[in-house]
């Protein structure tokens, strides 16, 4: 392997990270929310419904992107995300009803999402066996970093032209950048490695062989029970990231302060994904998880009380910095548990998971503040779940047993 290609695989990084920063702003949604839910009339829980659907389309386009990725490969696959963002946020332009919202900015954009997001995962890892957990939370770094400083910026977009040109003007963005980004990331050799390195035990055990094939990863209890913490984990995570800044303006501060929490969020996110990323290339993936899920569990609960500005930046920093975490760790886990062969669609099959919380955790936010006029009792209830998801991964996630690894090609020791 020459240098050049050593060099060219930081390439890829680039291309996804700037690929994951635009797609990222579907975290900058808050912002959005009570422009649009004014403007209207509409409730919180119907309006935030729209970013749940894009969340959720999202997760199962992943499946598909990770099937079109495998045939076409990443940059044809990613450059059509691209074009499905930016018609999805210039539609959205023309929202008069609840359901052109949904179409627009939920499904069309979900789609977009969904196929540009996993080939600027994959392809990364695929040039970085070496350091999976470090490189998947670098490029995802982007998908929190994007939403720390366009949120503020479409904030004032907003004040300035509204958000329909705001939507506008970023839709537009994000297809140039996309499409351009794509063309940086290219699928290494077959059974590439970096010169000297070979497979290490990473994660308190070790790989021998090869891959499974989604169909088998489909039948074994490990996945089963990432599926189930993801989705317990992202219910916390975009619930928070769907209302912390409506809850910051009920609190009595302005838009600007508001939104704020949502750029504290989207930092502590985007270093939250490097940090415990690298932490588990150390300490492994099931202990990192567990970690990731106390401290959200303790971050969600306190938030309700955290009235105080400083505090309330506090809280949302320790929310953001777990929510990160956790989608630096799934993939790398994903990885280590059933192989890089399949990588694109098994993530995409546990990334469902992520999709289904997404959805959930904004919608019951929204719903349970129209019924009891407070974030509190939602707030709380989610820092409980993680609890019990702390305790779930803690106990029970594990590689896959022996007798299931023999119906794929590993075998674990």
């Amino acid at each position: 392997m020459t240098e050049e290609k050593i060099e060219h695989r930081w390439l890829v990084v680039i291309g996804g990270v700037l690929i994951i920063m635009c797609l990222g702003v579907a975290y900058a949604w808050g912002v959005f929310l009570m422009p649009i839910a004014k403007e209207f009339g509409w409730g919180r829980g119907e309006t935030s419904l729209a970013v749940s659907i894009l969340l959720l389309v999202f997760s199962v386009f992943m499946v598909v992107g990770g099937i079109l990725e495998k045939k076409y490969g990443p940059r044809i696959t990613a450059s059509a995300g691209g074009v499905f963002v930016c018609l999805g946020w210039v539609l959205a332009y023309w929202t008069n009803s609840l359901w052109w919202l949904y179409l627009s900015y939920g499904v069309l954009a979900g789609i977009g999402t969904g196929l540009g997001y996993l080939p600027a995962i994959s392809t990364g890892i695929k040039w970085f066996p070496d350091k999976r957990g470090l490189v998947t939370g670098i490029i995802i770094f982007g998908f929190g970093f994007g939403a720390a400083f366009l949120a503020p910026l479409a904030v004032r977009f907003i004040e300035l032209y509204g958000w329909r040109t705001t939507m506008l003007i970023y839709g537009a963005g994000f297809g140039v950048i996309i499409i351009g980004a794509a063309q940086l990331l290219k699928t290494p050799p077959a059974n590439w490695r970096p010169p000297g390195w070979a497979a290490q035990k990473e994660t308190g055990f070790k790989i021998i062989a090869n891959d499974f094939s989604p169909r088998q990863m489909l039948k074994t209890t490990t996945f089963r029970l990432m599926f189930v913490t993801y989705f317990i984990a992202m219910v916390a995570g975009m619930m928070a990231v769907g209302h912390i800044s409506a809850f910051a303006n009920d609190a009595g501060y302005t838009l600007i302060q508001a939104a704020f929490t949502i750029t504290v969020l989207a930092i502590a996110n985007g270093l939250g994904r490097i940090v415990f990323g690298a932490l588990s290339d150390k300490i492994g993936r099931t202990n990192t998880l567990g970690v990731l899920f106390l401290l959200m569990a303790l971050g969600m609960i306190l938030l309700p009380y955290m009235t105080i500005l400083f505090a309330l930046y506090t809280a949302a920093g320790i929310v953001g910095f777990c929510f990160g975490g956790f989608l630096a760790v799934y993939p790398a886990a994903t990885g280590d548990f059933f192989g890089i062969k399949d990588f694109g669609t098994n993530y995409g099959l546990v990334f469902i998971g992520y999709g289904a919380g997404c959805f959930a955790g904004p919608w019951l936010g929204g719903v349970v503040y129209d019924i009891t006029g407070s974030y509190s009792v939602a707030f709380i209830a989610a820092g409980i779940l993680s609890l019990c998801g702390g305790i779930i991964t803690l106990l029970f996630l594990k590689p896959p047993k022996l007798s299931e690894a023999k119906i794929g090609n590993k075998t674990y020791l």
